[in-house]
């Protein structure tokens, strides 16, 4: 076993064919790779370049320190509108005709604007469900009594059933939020 050191370079000889055109080239200087030779400036020349363009020090620092420029890379109210009606209109394609009306109804500003006072105020989805479902139940019980009884149906009662559902239902709401939150 013979060791190659690692700093010798390895070298095969060309097989047949090869090597009658590895010596051609060598002879022939018209195939050569024909690329442009540039011509090198003498080293004093660039090194007086060097130091024209060289930065002292302290101007870099001082430069470093200054505050950066603003990028114009921030988001306003135009380009969130622009990406909310690419959004609105990449959805719609896949809504069937009569769900595409209807999104195009309920997302109008004026709409949405109705719904976003209506969710900061007391008009909890909850509320409202257990509201109604109080009123449809006790109005459909009042008016069998009365039926059966033989006294007026006041139509007060079915107001003052959606309010008590209501009521009803923020309380469920609030109780569901306190033992979700201790369980966190």
């Amino acid at each position: 076993m013979s060791e190659v050191p690692k700093n010798q370079e390895h070298f095969t000889a060309p097989k047949g064919g090869e090597q009658q055109e590895a010596v051609h080239h060598k002879a022939n200087p018209e195939h050569e790779p024909r690329h442009e030779k540039k011509e090198l400036a003498p080293v004093p020349e660039l090194a007086s370049k060097a130091k024209e363009e060289a930065v002292v020090g302290k101007e870099l620092v001082s430069h470093e320190k200054s505050a950066p420029e603003p990028s114009q890379l921030y988001v306003n109210k135009e380009l969130k509108q622009q990406t909310w009606n690419r959004t609105m209109t990449r959805v719609r394609k896949h809504l069937s005709t009569p769900n595409r009306a209807f999104s195009k109804v309920i997302h109008q500003p004026v709409v949405d604007a109705a719904s976003r006072v209506g969710e900061k105020t007391v008009a909890r989805p909850s509320g409202l469900l257990m509201g109604s479902i109080f009123a449809f139940l006790g109005s459909c019980f009042f008016l069998w009594m009365s039926k059966h009884y033989g006294f007026r149906y006041n139509y007060l009662v079915f107001f003052l059933l959606f309010v008590g559902g209501f009521g009803l239902g923020i309380v469920v709401e609030m109780l569901a939020y306190i033992v979700r939150r201790k369980k966190v």
